[in-house]
């Protein structure tokens, strides 16, 4: 399984994680909804409606004892006229209960309680005519001997209705916070499994591919520090960090390969430079002599004092040149090293090809120098 196909996965695991908890919590949250609205709009509204009907009964029964005691004909016609739009509040208020009833407890109390109003308004009606027929007295004792126990009854149905639909209404609402808690809840533990299962799976990514670089990384520090190019990395896997560890094997067994050839050349050219019978220099920025030469040149120059000398007192000291010719040949030096090959040969006429040198012990030589450049692959002088 490859680097980037572990990679891929945690980002689809992670979206997938992301699209689960939305979800989740969306379809939560639609039934959390739902929920608060069958609260908000039914069991409340139809637990106050039915604390309403006790008022709008007492409304009734006192428009009624005021219509049996008014004193005359035209209080009882207002009185009659209020009585009618109270009747029909309380029956469209009943009527009301019974579309609201959540469960059959409260369907039956509601149907009880609309019989009972009915039989309670047929007597406050019959209460009624006798009292407009002026027949107070038999007006009177219907009303206590009818409408009054009929009004007893229905008041007991109406206090039983209004505790059951406060029940409903306090189990709603608590199944509403259940519920809400639930939620919270799942969604808590949903996050959580999901965080620990993506934080496993990117530790144990994580630790594949930083501990094969780490190893990688200390191997090439050690290699670096101890030239020892005969050490690998070993390889685990073949993804896509084997593969850069096999890559990297490769390159230090080509650098090993590289370094013996070089090893090989360096010890040709220091046997040549120590078995070839002529000086030979190379003068580094600065016009110093480089640790390389041949070790014919101590003989030549009767002195082993010649690395990082200054080329002009080693070789043209006590010479025969005047100093013109030697300011000459050190500007000219100067100018070529570091510089494109062309300035070497824009000046190299300027450069001596023969001098008289004088020993220290008195004695004269004659040097026959040339001179040569050596450059990179740019075709700048070393």
């Amino acid at each position: 399984m490859s680097i980037r196909f572990r990679i891929t996965l945690l980002i689809v695991l992670s979206f997938i994680a992301i699209f689960c908890i939305g979800g989740y919590s969306i379809n939560q949250a639609r039934l959390n909804a739902n929920e608060v609205k069958r609260v908000t709009e039914g069991a409340v509204p139809s637990a106050l409606a039915s604390a309403d009907l006790l008022s709008q009964l007492k409304e009734v029964q006192l428009l009624t004892i005021a219509l049996v005691s008014a004193p005359d004909v035209n209080i009882v016609s207002q009185t009659w006229e209020k009585l009618g739009v109270s009747k029909k509040i309380l029956q469209d208020a009943v009527e009301l209960q019974l579309k609201q009833a959540s469960d059959k407890t409260q369907s039956g109390l509601v149907q009880q309680l609309g019989e009972s109003l009915t039989s309670y308004l047929e007597a406050v009606d019959e209460t009624v005519v006798l009292r407009l027929a002026l027949k107070n007295d038999l007006a009177q004792a219907s009303y206590y001997a009818n409408v009054v126990v009929m009004q007893r009854e229905l008041q007991q149905i109406v206090e039983t209705l209004r505790v059951e639909k406060t029940r409903s209404k306090d189990l709603a609402i608590q199944t509403l916070n259940q519920n809400l808690s639930n939620t919270s809840i799942g969604i808590a533990l949903v996050s959580l499994i999901t965080i620990v299962i993506l934080s496993v799976f990117g530790a144990v990514l994580y630790r594949q591919i930083t501990a094969p670089i780490s190893q990688m990384q200390s191997m090439m520090s050690e290699i670096a520090s101890t030239q020892d190019f005969s050490r690998q990395v070993p390889v685990q896997r073949m993804d896509e960090i084997g593969r850069s560890v096999v890559a990297f094997n490769s390159m230090v067994n080509k650098i090993q390969e590289s370094s013996a050839l070089l090893k090989q050349k360096t010890h040709d050219i220091h046997t040549m430079l120590h078995n070839m019978p002529q000086g030979i220099l190379t003068i580094a920025s600065g016009n110093k002599v480089h640790p390389e030469y041949s070790s014919f040149l101590e003989s030549i120059l009767e002195t082993e004092n010649i690395v990082g000398r200054d080329l002009m007192e080693l070789v043209f000291s006590d010479t025969d040149l005047g100093s013109d010719t030697l300011a000459q040949i050190q500007a000219a030096v100067s100018a070529c090293i570091g510089e494109d090959e062309m300035n070497f040969e824009c000046n190299k006429h300027l450069l001596a090809g023969e001098i008289r040198k004088q020993m220290p012990d008195g004695r004269s030589k004659i040097l026959d120098l040339n001179w040569s450049t050596i450059t990179d692959d740019s075709n700048n002088i070393l």
